[in-house]
């Protein structure tokens, strides 16, 4: 799939350097300096599997769909669901069905490979033309090339970009392969700053050098999932800067213009970590709501546990406890809205009568576990805020 960039490129190699044509600013470093401290926040918080697991989901599909959606791809979340449900799409949508599950596919085998087998590679022409392969498989003649070669002809991309001559597609990749083999130090203890910005230029690189007929574009940012996971990215995180550069697409197209015509790669860096970091602190967000909604929890189950040891309260004290569990804090609800909110609590109130309920849902506001007005009831949770460690209002952000 040709991309019309809608502006002009030159028609040089000199950006294709090989060199590390970029000083990283302060504001880089910062981000950079955030990047590795929302993941190791990600990477030390315990998850529960099954929340771990929809998160990946999620993860996985939002990738696969912002990868394929930024070459015209126009597959929607509802559309996944239902290819995920067994049913396909119609036949004039096939091709852009493949396309997603050639996508998903490469990842759970990079997922596979790396998260559970612990079995990492270095960059290679062979692991190109893999992930290539992966790809352009079972789409037919909507896929302009050939799944895993690199292109036999010269072309021109967008306007008039014209990357290297076909005959010396295998140079540029090998001197590209080994310049991140020995610049980037995989195999000596390379940090995570330096994986980060190997997993953005090899993304950059493979769009210069446009090594295949078709597909560079999700090639390169498979490139950049494997090794952002092979330097240790949470596999939750995977989708951030596929789904960043997708969000803001003009700005993407943008910034790869401006490095191929200045040759200056630290806008693109720059760019790309920003979405990298909102990414993370997006996923933070995400991770924080499920403790705090296990920590109510656990505070819940403490209080009516206490409830229960006294006599007054031993045979209400299971029933109050799937209330305060199950009602939630984002608005106050009606005594009918309650009752039916869930199958656990119709389930102990279905016998009782609208008397009963008022009497626990008023003895959970007794003890500071639900908020009343007007006769409606909400969850607490401000309690939490109890829990949490005291500072005054400070500054919350970094840079």
């Amino acid at each position: 799939m040709v991309i019309n960039y809608a502006f002009t490129m030159k028609n040089t190699q000199e950006h294709i350097s090989f060199r590390f044509n970029w000083n990283l600013n302060e504001k880089t470093a910062n981000l950079l300096g955030q990047c590795y401290a929302y993941v190791n926040a990600i990477l030390n918080t315990p998850i529960r599997p099954d929340h771990h697991q929809q998160l990946l989901t999620v993860s996985l599909n939002k990738g696969a769909l912002a990868t394929t959606a930024i070459e015209g791809n126009t597959l929607t979340e509802e559309d996944l669901d239902q290819i995920q449900r067994g049913k396909d799409l119609a036949p004039s949508r096939k091709y852009m069905q493949q396309e997603v599950e050639n996508i998903l596919g490469a990842f759970n085998t990079i997922l596979e490979e790396l998260v559970r087998k612990k079995s990492p590679a270095i960059i290679t022409p062979e692991l190109m033309r893999r992930f290539h392969k992966m790809i352009g498989e079972n789409i037919g003649e909507t896929f302009g090339g050939n799944p895993g070669q690199f292109r036999r002809q010269n072309v021109v991309v967008g306007i008039v970009y014209k990357p290297p001559p076909f005959g010396e597609i295998e140079k540029y990749i090998k001197k590209l392969c080994d310049w991140l083999l020995h610049d980037f130090h995989y195999t000596h203890e390379q940090n995570f700053d330096e994986a980060v910005i190997e997993a953005i230029i090899t993304h950059i690189y493979i769009a210069w050098i446009h090594p295949f007929m078709d597909g560079n574009g999700r090639t390169a940012r498979l490139l950049e999932f494997y090794l952002l996971m092979r330097a240790g990215v949470p596999s939750i995180a995977s989708h951030i800067l596929s789904n960043h550069y997708n969000d803001t697409r003009t700005e993407y197209y943008r910034q790869l213009h401006h490095a191929s015509e200045t040759g200056d790669l630290k806008a693109f860096i720059q760019y790309a970590l920003e979405g990298f970091r909102d990414g993370l602190e997006k996923i933070i967000e995400l991770i924080h709501k499920e403790q705090a909604e296990l920590t109510w929890k656990n505070y819940v189950h403490d209080i009516t546990e206490k409830m229960q040891s006294e006599e007054k309260y031993k045979k209400t004290a299971r029933r109050v406890r799937q209330l305060a569990y199950y009602i939630p804090a984002d608005r106050f609800y009606s005594l009918d809205e309650i009752k039916i909110l869930n199958a656990r609590i119709a389930g102990e109130y279905q016998a009782v009568s609208l008397k009963t309920l008022r009497r626990d849902l008023d003895l959970l506001v007794k003890k500071e576990l639900l908020k009343t007005e007007k006769n409606k009831y909400r969850a607490n949770n401000e309690l939490l805020h109890r829990l949490l460690p005291e500072a005054s209002a400070g500054i919350r952000r970094h840079f």
